[in-house]
């Protein structure tokens, strides 16, 4: 009996660190690609200098990445596609699996990471003279930002799973 306990102490703190890594992954994965989708999309008065859209990117960088992190260390996905899985009778490995596990995904992760992005750049980047309607410039950024998200979490997510994924399973 103390062995079984010590072998499922040993597979949870495996999975644990598996969970870490995804985390990690998906936080720097969604916050360069949310990041680099909003700074591109960004409408700038010609006389910015490059070092204030750089440091502006860094910035947008650290937010998402920073919120991305702690979604990802408390939103138990693997509990949320096992969920997904058995409401939607989803067989493992396949695209409609994937598809719906990435919507799942981007639909948890992407509105927070690009509300903080667009509230923290509306209010504290922009000059006054340049600020668009805020409503307009939200709704457009979620929209791409989804897209944008659906993509990179449909490309990605195999890539990271191949890597940190033991050989075994």
């Amino acid at each position: 009996m103390d062995e079984r306990r010590t072998n499922q102490a040993e597979i949870q703190k495996q999975m644990r660190a598996i969970g870490m890594k995804v985390a990690l992954a998906m936080a720097l994965l969604m916050s360069f690609g949310l990041s680099l989708t909003g700074n591109l999309m960004a409408e700038r008065p010609p006389e910015i200098p490059m070092a204030a859209i750089v440091i502006g990117f860094l910035e947008c960088f650290i937010l998402s990445f920073a919120i991305s992190f702690a979604i990802g260390l408390f939103v138990p996905m693997p509990k949320v596609n096992a969920a997904l899985a058995r409401k939607f009778h989803l067989q493992p490995r396949t695209l409609k699996t994937h598809f719906v596990e990435s919507l799942a995904s981007n639909l948890i992760y992407t509105p927070l990471i690009t509300t903080a992005m667009v509230v923290f750049v509306y209010f504290t980047m922009m000059p006054d003279g340049h600020k668009p309607p805020f409503l307009p410039m939200f709704i457009h950024s979620q929209v791409v930002c989804l897209i944008v998200a659906q993509v990179l979490i449909m490309l990605f997510v195999p890539i990271i799973l191949k890597f940190v994924l033991p050989k075994k399973l």
